[in-house]
């Protein structure tokens, strides 16, 4: 599993646009909406408790990362009836390089922290991801993450300019990587190896190696040395969808990307992540996406900056169709 696992950690993808810091005095905190992705803040300064919808608080300190799962509203800052709120929205500014700035209380920042959204692609269907699915703060990252990161992302906030996203997006995903990867040591030591059901291993890599192969839940379940109703079993229940579901979210996935950063023709792209042809991966991209590969390609987010086509591998541009 340590081959899958180091690809997955390279799809973990830091939105560039969603970057913001938050500054809060002492005596405050801050509310947040429920965003569509998950929420990370990285305390470089100052202690105090996280809260994400009626789960109980908790404590966090300097040097750790908050991390808050999609679809809950959360604060952060000083516990108790006593503390002044504030909105994320209510006092912003605009930093260097389209950083924002959010304010609690009269600008101090005894608790600074830098914030992201993460988008990762397996969040949803892997165990070791289990820390994305609920909130996690305190000590965890206590030597796990280098000092040098939080400094590093310290000095960016104090002379943001430019460059300062893309930077902030490097180091984001260093300390996530770095968290992850300790995390899943420690579950290696804890369980002796694997995922969760050791059996499904080989399925998993097969998926995750390959996903444009033409795989089958029978082929899958082969692989594992089980049968396919056993198979099918043990792997909703360990990953929360069927197999046939997860091969579908890792296929549009890289079709995605490939959308965002290369000028591949429609049709290799569908023909690259295991599509017969351009339309079954159209509805297919439609169903997930609200949109269609040549919007989604086109789209003014800033995500699409394409590599020319004669720079990605011909194992990616010649794949004959499956």
């Amino acid at each position: 599993m340590r081959r899958t696992l180091d690809q997955l950690l390279t799809t973990i993808d830091v939105d560039p646009h969603a970057f913001s810091v938050c500054r809060i005095q002492t005596g405050w905190r801050m509310t947040f909406p429920a965003f569509a992705a998950v929420t990370i803040h990285f305390v470089l300064r100052g202690s105090g408790h996280l809260r994400v919808g009626a789960s109980p608080p908790i404590p966090f300190s300097p040097s750790s990362m908050l991390i808050v799962p999609t679809s809950e509203q959360h604060w952060v800052g000083e516990v108790g009836d006593h503390a002044e709120v504030r909105e994320s929205a209510d006092c912003c500014a605009l930093l260097g390089d389209g950083l924002v700035e959010f304010t609690a209380g009269s600008g101090a920042d005894d608790t600074l922290m830098l914030c992201g959204a993460l988008s990762a692609p397996y969040q949803d269907g892997l165990g070791f991801f289990d820390l994305l699915r609920a909130p996690t703060a305190g000590d965890m990252v206590t030597g796990v993450i280098p000092a040098s990161v939080f400094d590093a992302m310290a000095d960016e906030i104090t002379r943001a300019g430019f460059g300062t996203q893309a930077m902030c997006q490097a180091l984001m995903k260093q300390g996530l990587i770095a968290l992850l990867r300790d995390r899943r040591e420690r579950q290696t030591e804890l369980s002796g190896g694997g995922i969760s059901h050791p059996r499904l291993s080989k399925a998993l890599a097969a998926i995750i190696d390959n996903p444009a192969a033409p795989h089958t839940v029978d082929s899958l379940a082969s692989l594992s040395g089980m049968s396919r109703a056993s198979f099918s079993d043990h792997f909703s229940k360990t990953f929360g969808q069927g197999p046939i579901d997860f091969v579908q979210k890792a296929r549009l996935r890289i079709a995605a990307r490939l959308l965002r950063t290369t000028d591949l023709p429609i049709k290799v792209i569908a023909q690259s992540a295991g599509y017969a042809g351009p339309r079954p991966f159209s509805r297919a991209f439609q169903a997930k996406y609200d949109c269609g590969p040549a919007d989604y390609r086109s789209r003014p987010d800033g995500e699409n900056i394409r590599v020319p086509s004669q720079f990605v591998s011909s194992e990616v541009s010649d794949r004959p169709d499956q």
